[in-house]
């Protein structure tokens, strides 16, 4: 049965966390809203660490649920060779999740709030048409085009939404990590209730982890600058670096089973500007909006928090009868005064982030500065 309509007030490309929390914030306000997907399977394949902090569940109000979550984590363990300090703070502390389960269990809420949700779809184009937009949808060998009166780019660093609107712009190779992880099992993690971030000079400008999903399975990845190899950083990772089987039993031997292998980029330069992010009908949201927190690159939250801002910015909007960029711009400020990680706001903590990130990764990838600088650098964390 074709559920899809011509009209909506609300379209929201991509169905990742941030995608459906900006869906559901819309649908329980009882507007008509659509979340095109172009993954037969939400969640599909997994790009990402799957790490959060612990505050997410009440930050968001999402429900904390056993079938997503795979391991609790009480700490975080940074690595620069020998020097090891272990971060036990609530700011540290998470759990390491099943985003193939948690981005499902988000996409069905929206769902159940009334949104209607097309998979296996893509949106392949898009224009302005006086005050809405038309959107081509793709699906299959069929194309149809519908009316919507506000979009929100969900749709990662591919920021075709932007493109189309004509606010977005090329990510320059300083702007972006290349990253690629290996999903592991049958392995035996000696402490699997820590992050473990590796940091060396073999990783240039970004960081190697390991995030334990259980005793035996676990995400070892690694995210550098894109004009370094990252097959040479990950090799490192799992086979040279010193201390490494400390963590995982015979890691640099190869005793476990790589399930998968996932590479992908990640922005690391900060958020977009509100003239980059927010247009006539147009708002962009998570990784397409740069909403990514600029040391870690940790963007799960920092996605959702970015969806609900211009899930409650579109409902206002529509409720209004106008939905013009100086009306959206709203959102600009929404999603940076959303709580983050536990005592920050989420815009000033970006602000820190960036602050110190050139003096952070100059510090923690060269041998030749003092461990009192590194001391120095995470009692300030």
């Amino acid at each position: 049965m074709d559920i899809l309509k011509n009209k909506y007030d609300v379209a929201i490309i991509g169905a990742g966390p941030a995608g459906s929390m900006a869906c559901k914030t819309v649908a329980e306000n009882n507007i008509n809203v659509l979340m095109i997907e172009r993954k037969e399977k939400i969640g599909e394949p997994v790009n990402c660490a799957e790490g959060i902090n612990k505050f997410l569940f009440e930050e968001t109000g999402i429900k904390k649920d056993k079938s997503f979550i795979k391991q609790k984590i009480n700490g975080t363990k940074i690595y620069f060779y020998d020097e090891i300090y272990d971060l036990t703070s609530n700011q540290w502390q998470g759990y390491t999740l099943d985003r193939r389960i948690f981005d499902k269990y988000l996409a069905k809420q929206s769902e159940d709030c009334g949104a209607t949700l097309i998979k296996g779809s893509k949106a392949v184009g898009m224009k302005k048409s006086g005050k809405k937009w038309l959107i081509k949808i793709k699906s299959g060998n069929k194309i149809r085009e519908i009316e919507t009166k506000i979009v929100i780019g969900a749709d990662g660093i591919e920021c075709n939404v932007a493109k189309w609107a004509e606010i977005g712009k090329r990510w320059t190779v300083d702007e972006y990590a290349k990253c690629l992880q290996y999903r592991i099992k049958d392995a035996q993690l000696k402490e699997n209730d820590r992050f473990h971030i590796f940091f060396a000079e073999e990783f240039p400008n970004g960081y190697g982890w390991v995030f334990p999903k259980g005793k035996s399975c676990a995400n070892v990845g690694v995210g550098i600058h894109p004009q370094f190899n990252t097959l040479d950083a990950i090799s490192y990772l799992t086979s040279e670096y010193q201390g490494i089987d400390n963590i995982i039993n015979s890691m640099s031997k190869g005793e476990y089973t790589i399930l998968e292998k996932r590479g992908g980029i990640v922005p690391i330069c900060g958020p977009r500007n509100c003239d980059e992010i927010v247009t006539d009908g147009i708002m962009l949201v998570g990784d397409s909006a740069s909403i990514v927190e600029p040391i870690t690159a940790e963007g799960i939250e920092p996605a959702i928090l970015s969806g609900i801002a211009a899930g409650e910015t579109a409902v206002k909007s529509i409720q209004a009868d106008c939905w013009d960029k100086k009306t959206l711009s709203e959102y600009d400020k929404n999603w940076r005064l959303k709580k983050y990680n536990g005592i920050f706001l989420l815009g000033e903590a970006f602000d820190e982030g960036m602050a110190i990130r050139e003096n952070f990764y100059k510090v923690f990838t060269n041998r030749k500065i003092s461990k009192s600088e590194r001391k120095k650098l995470i009692s300030n964390l």
